[in-house]
């Protein structure tokens, strides 16, 4: 699958994002500045949480979760589910995403997690239809990250 498609999956809207997808001189962008590009753009137009590997601050994975219900009129998790994900307490930030997924996969979708080779998770929530084709491609070309590091990850 071409990075292209991966980026449709997450964005949504190809034509919003085929910007992105190439430099100032219109060549196609490829490997790490292609991920860097996506990355950067799913920051600055709120489609990635970026959450700090020590934990969230304050309600930041639940905020997102509204967020996007609001934004694509879906209900992704009731209320009662939100405030008690809201107070779990967790040693890891995988172990809180994990709880997320397990709500989250009832109405199809998941967080996913796009690989950054720094400090901190990009999140973004993405159907689970899609989830083969999201999780198969390298999306960072690092040899010093971790295999599992190079790929978007899905935590269950």
């Amino acid at each position: 699958m071409a990075m292209e498609d991966i980026v449709g999956i997450i964005f949504e809207d190809i034509e919003e994002v085929k910007p992105i997808l190439s430099d100032s001189e219109g060549n196609d962008l490829e490997g790490n500045d292609l991920s860097e590009a996506i990355l950067e753009y799913g920051i600055s137009e709120g489609k990635f949480l970026c959450v700090d590997y020590g934990g969230e601050e304050g309600s930041e994975i639940i905020n997102y979760i509204m967020d996007y219900e609001f934004s694509h009129g879906i209900e992704l998790a009731t209320q009662e589910e939100l405030e008690e994900l809201d107070e779990m307490e967790y040693d890891d930030l995988t172990d809180k995403i994990k709880e997320v997924n397990k709500i989250l996969e009832k109405a199809g979708y998941g967080l996913f997690c796009f690989p950054t080779g720094s400090d901190f998770y990009a999140l973004f929530i993405a159907k689970l239809e899609d989830k083969e084709k999201l999780l198969e491609e390298k999306i960072v070309d690092d040899e010093e990250l971790p295999l599992e590091e190079r790929y978007i990850q899905y935590y269950v």
